[in-house]
């Protein structure tokens, strides 16, 4: 499928005209008397910006009188009219506008919203104008200003454009950049925004939990048998939530009525219903999770767009609802964003592999809407300021986005308070120019930023950029995920130091050297988290250097802190990284080693296994994360946790030393509710046995259930395999990596469809055969994820059944580990 990126129509006309010459012009700015805030706006820019550029300020008259002489004919008016000029107002939309010369005036003529601001926007940008930042831009001196021959009709290429950054929001640089999103601070003046309400997650603010669940527990999702609000979402065949969530809308509309579109969509999380009426319709659409929302925001939607045929309402294909149904397609009012979370986001989705799945759903959304938005990603949400290359990948997919018909781009940057994230400023200023027009050269855009904001500093500040996108380029051609931190090489890390120390000399004043420290944060910042991996060694695990790494990492938290960065990951301010470096200790390390194995155990870390070397290999058997990711050091391994559901937060325990031998640990760990726990591990030739018991202390029944799950590393991926025998007889064996699907998966099974006591990973390049075994009786659940990403890994998880256990009574759970050859 073809799509016109940006409906441009040129044609022969009048010969170009001078607006400026020598400084001097004989020139006025004609607008309506009536003139929209945006046309007036658009008056001034233009007026002060050819001032700016060559001297020459040209009054700003409106058509109440007739107007004489040389004009720039703004938005409709009754001098435009009297030229006949034929400009197609009603094909142009808010947006689209018309810039031509005719005769001795020049027209730039469009929708009374924003098209006339716009057309003056691009008028100044053929003049050589740019807005690279808040505070730097490009206004190029022209004492002589020709226009040349022009006749162009132009209309966005995408009817929503936001490049979703902190850095983004000013409301000049949205205007003069031309986006329209709802996060900007664009105003009245400004023709308003394609805006929302609510953004986005909104089912419970739809029906609140704390306003409906204790008296109709039916509104919410049926999990494992039970109402939940938890994690939850809503029960979308309830006829009564579709009434609630109708007059909830409407009252939205009434309370917002600048708002365009309004969001009913699912929270941020899992949790959909399994009640009969849900998974029926899930079965009438080919087993797709996203038919009974489809079918929900339908059917608010036909009821809506009755008495408001211009409001639209917004839904998400997105996690476990990003497959399309089989069956249901959206109405007319209705706008689908699709959200690739899971992409690799450093390589083209439409050649990427791990990919592959994605471009499969954009092509089938595309087919059945012509409506489609998308949310994208452009930062990695765990570390907003790691390098992040994936400028290649924009480059391609927003064309492909847009010759897939989407309509609207959500483009999700770092978007903390002070902003500061990895390029978040390069980023915005690219994409806008890309949302506007998909076949801006991203390369070329690059370059002009580059130049503008670095000045002879641009030179090594290219070389920078080229440099990290070596790293995923060919022949390197690394993944990068959004919330994964890369394992860049080497020769990046020393190469970026050069070069930041080349481009800091050239600075030619203060404020450029500041943009490049500012920039060179990133490579520090990367270099400290790889600086901050622990390791086990004297009986302790710890970074390297733990104590020149503090005052290292608070230097740099401080410097981050001079350029307004508040911020290093989403939902978390940085004073909890500062604290976590002022805290950082070695952590004590037990060790149990025998001919097979040798075993490292953190009691600090949740009693957990670190390190399991396979001695006659020499190879970890469990998957070692990066610094950085996820909540590390506290993150991996093999361990054991108490909850009170298979759906409930993890009890803390206190764990302490029992006893220990060369091949034996005994660890004792002490939960506030009453809960004890007895964590024995023991070597027994070439197996690693874990046994666990739970004790009920306290003086009330509990709750209880025991989860023990390891996270491996399998070797390549992509020759990796699970097999195992279930307790039905049926023998499961699962390559993990199919071609066409996610980078990542997972399986849960129930009774006869769980394990009958073993799991076994394989994987014949490395030679690897890992197995997991436990007592059949003892579990009541069994799990296992795996992932592509990053430093790939497989988890394997079983959970004893759920019970109540009595003062005094107790639940246990083994399971044991060995490699094979």
């Amino acid at each position: 499928m073809k799509r016109i990126a940006l409906i441009a129509i040129l044609a022969l006309a009048a010969s170009g005209i001078t607006l400026v010459d020598k400084g001097r012009s004989a020139y006025s700015i004609c607008v309506s008397a009536q003139a929209s805030p945006s046309e007036q706006r658009a008056a001034q820019e233009l007026q002060r910006f050819i001032e700016e550029m060559s001297g020459a300020r040209l009054p700003i008259v409106d058509d109440s009188k007739p107007a004489r002489g040389n004009l720039i004919l703004l938005g409709d008016s009754a001098a435009l009219r009297k030229l006949n000029a034929g400009v197609p107002f009603d094909k142009l939309g808010p947006e689209g506008f018309v810039l031509r010369t005719s005769g001795k005036h020049l027209i730039i003529a469009g929708g009374r919203q924003r098209g006339t601001m716009y057309g003056v926007y691009t008028f100044l940008d053929k003049l050589g104008c740019r807005w690279f930042t808040r505070e730097v831009s490009r206004i190029p001196k022209r004492p002589t200003i020709d226009t040349g021959t022009l006749n162009e009709t132009t209309r966005p290429a995408f009817e929503y454009r936001e490049p979703f950054f902190t850095e983004a929001w000013d409301k000049d640089w949205a205007a003069r950049n031309r986006t329209n999103g709802d996060h900007t601070q664009l105003d009245a003046s400004t023709g308003g925004k394609l805006q929302y309400y609510p953004f986005v997650h909104s089912f419970y603010e739809l029906l609140p939990p704390e306003k409906y669940f204790k008296d109709h527990p039916e509104y919410f999702s049926l999990i494992d048998g039970q109402r939940r609000t938890e994690r939850g979402q809503l029960c979308l065949t309830n006829p009564d939530v579709l009434r609630i969530a109708i007059a909830r809308v409407e009252s939205w509309i009434k309370e917002h009525p600048d708002a365009t579109i309004f969001s009913v969509s699912q929270n941020d999380w899992e949790g959909w219903c399994e009640c009969d009426k849900c998974r029926h319709v899930e079965e009438e659409e080919g087993g797709q999770h996203s038919g009974p929302l489809l079918r929900f925001v339908n059917a608010v939607a036909t009821d809506i767009g009755k008495r408001h045929p211009n409001k639209l309402i917004d839904t998400l294909a997105y996690w476990y609802t990003e497959n399309p149904p089989l069956k249901v397609r959206p109405v007319r009012n209705v706008r689908i964003r699709l959200c690739p979370i899971g992409i690799c986001v450093s390589h083209s989705f439409a050649q990427c592999p791990r990919s592959a799945y994605f471009y499969k759903n954009l092509q089938a959304w595309s087919k059945i809407t012509k409506q489609l938005y998308i949310w994208h990603y452009n930062t990695n949400f765990r570390q907003y300021l790691l390098p992040f290359p994936d400028f290649d990948e924009l480059a391609a997919d927003i064309l492909l986005y847009n010759q897939y018909g989407v309509v609207g781009l959500f483009m999700q940057g770092a978007y903390a308070r002070g902003g500061g994230g990895e390029n978040s400023e390069l980023r915005a200023y690219v994409l806008a120019r890309r949302l506007w027009d998909p076949s801006i050269d991203t390369g070329r855009a690059v370059d002009e930023f580059l130049e503008g904001v670095y000045g002879k500093a641009a030179k090594p500040m290219r070389q920078y950029f080229d440099l990290l996108h070596s790293e995923v380029r060919p022949p390197a051609g690394r993944h990068l995920w959004i919330f994964n931190v890369p394992d860049y090489s080497d020769t990046f890390r020393s190469q970026a130091k050069e070069i930041f120390a080349r481009a800091e000399a050239l600075a030619e004043d203060e404020a450029t050297r500041r943009r490049v420290l500012k920039a060179r944060l990133a490579p520090e910042y990367y270099e400290l988290l790889r600086d901050s991996t622990y390791e086990v060694r004297d009986g302790e695990y710890a970074p390297a250097g733990l104590s020149a790494l503090i005052p290292r990492a608070l230097d740099l938290f401080a410097r981050m802190r001079t350029f307004g960065i508040e911020s290093l990951h989403e939902g978390q301010q940085m004073e909890k990284d500062q604290a976590r470096y002022s805290e950082m200790k070695p952590l004590k390390v037990l060790t149990l080693e025998n001919a097979a194995w040798r075993v490292d155990v953190v009691p600090a870390l949740d009693a957990r296994i670190v390190r399991m070397i396979d001695k006659a290999t020499g190879r970890d058997a469990l998957r070692q994360f990066p610094s950085g990711e996820g909540s590390y050091p506290a993150i991996g391994g093999q361990l054991v946790t108490a909850h009170a559901d298979y759906h409930a937060r993890a009890w803390d325990a206190r764990w302490s030393l029992d006893s220990q031998t060369p091949v034996k640990l005994v660890l004792n760990g002490a939960c506030d509710n009453g809960a004890r726990l007895r964590r024995t591990l023991e070597l027994r030739g070439p197996v690693v046995h874990s046994s666990t018991v739970l004790e009920n202390t306290g003086s009330a029944p509990i709750s209880a259930a025991l989860q023990v799950r390891a996270d491996f590393a399998p070797g390549d991926i992509d020759t990796a395999t699970i097999a195992f025998r279930s307790v039905s007889g049926e023998q499961i064996e699962k390559k993990l990596v199919a071609a066409g699907e996610p980078p990542t998966g997972r399986d849960t099974w129930d009774g006869p469809k769980q394990p009958a006591g073993e799991w076994l990973l394989r994987n014949s390049a490395p030679g690897l055969a890992l197995s997991t075994r436990f007592e059949p009786a003892e579990a009541g659940r069994s799990y296992f994820n795996w992932t592509a990403k990053s430093r790939p890994g497989v988890t394997f998880g079983t959970w004893s059944p759920v019970r109540t256990v009595a003062p005094g009574q107790s639940l246990k759970f083994d399971c044991r580990y060995e490699a094979g050859r």
